[in-house]
């Protein structure tokens, strides 16, 4: 039975890194599109803002853009490790941790990255005419970046001694919780800044479910991943059910999310925006629970 449970478990990872690194395949195809013109942009952007000092709003711009895309390919890379790590994980070869810590660098670095493009909105939109800048989205990156890099970053780190279980799950109580939080920064100012104002009133109550969505399934899945680092900490034994709980409520946020945008075309419109990648990861969070004792907990 621990078997077939085991290998439900490296399907699970499979799927969700496949996942993982085709949203990253997109996004990144994406960026270089955008870096082919870049110069041109550059040349234009005067002719389309307004701003008291050109000079310095013409710099922020592009080291927004320029380290921002420096953040997609590095997340690309971690794409490519995260399919690695699983495909280790289902040949039992122990080397998949170390593979799973390079993930989690890449991807502390691209929520550091974050912060440019934190300062340019904030910085920009006092100095700037544009509808391109605005104080939420410099602030959802820059929340973004303080609650998910350092701790994240951490675990990176301690994942290169995969032998000390306990350091690792500690780091991983931190990070979790706070990288949900960060998820819900990020979707929840997305819903104030341009879903509610362009949203409401369009399809009654899906829109009504898409606004609860929005402000409350993730806070709900950081509660639950907090509690149960809580009890991690009180016992010294992890709780797989909140753990599992957690992940799936994760994904349930995109699942509703795109249900919502069938009827509420803002919401399909800001879908690139968000992390659909996660989509999958009730597959893991009902592996975890299948799991129980393949999970180490202390």
């Amino acid at each position: 039975m621990d078997s077939n449970k085991k290998s439900f478990m490296g399907k699970a990872l499979f799927i969700v890194a496949l996942a993982y690194l085709s949203y990253n395949i997109y996004q990144a195809i994406i960026t270089t599109v955008f870096v082919s013109h870049f110069p041109l942009i550059v040349t234009q952007l005067p002719h389309f803002i307004s701003s008291s000092q050109p000079t310095l709003q013409i710099t922020l711009f592009f080291l927004q853009e320029l380290l921002g895309s420096i953040g997609i390919y590095l997340r690309l890379a971690g794409g490519i490790f995260a399919l690695y790590a699983a495909v280790l994980f289902m040949r039992k070869d122990e080397r998949y941790l170390e593979k799973f810590g390079r993930v989690l660098l890449f991807e502390s670095l691209y929520f550091a990255l974050l912060i440019p493009a934190g300062i340019n909105h904030i910085v920009g939109s006092t100095i700037t005419h544009s509808e391109l800048l605005n104080v939420y989205t410099g602030a959802s990156f820059l929340l973004q970046a303080a609650l998910i890099f350092p701790p994240l970053f951490m675990l990176s780190r301690k994942l290169k001694k995969p032998q000390d279980v306990p350091s690792i799950l500690k780091w991983a109580g931190i990070a979790a919780p706070l990288y949900v939080f960060g998820l819900w920064v990020k979707h929840g100012l997305m819903w104030v800044y341009a879903l509610s104002p362009l949203g409401t009133g369009q399809a009654g109550l899906i829109d009504a479910v898409g606004s609860a969505d929005s402000l409350l399934t993730l806070l709900v899945a950081a509660i639950v991943a907090t509690a149960a680092w809580l009890i991690f900490r009180r016992k010294k034994k992890l709780d797989i059910r909140l753990a599992g709980t957690a992940l799936i409520l994760v994904g349930v946020y995109f699942v509703v999310y795109a249900v919502v945008s069938v009827w509420v075309p803002i919401y399909l419109a800001f879908l690139p925006l968000t992390e659909f990648w996660m989509i999958t990861l009730p597959i893991i969070g009902i592996a975890i629970l299948l799991n129980q004792s393949l999970v180490p907990s202390d």
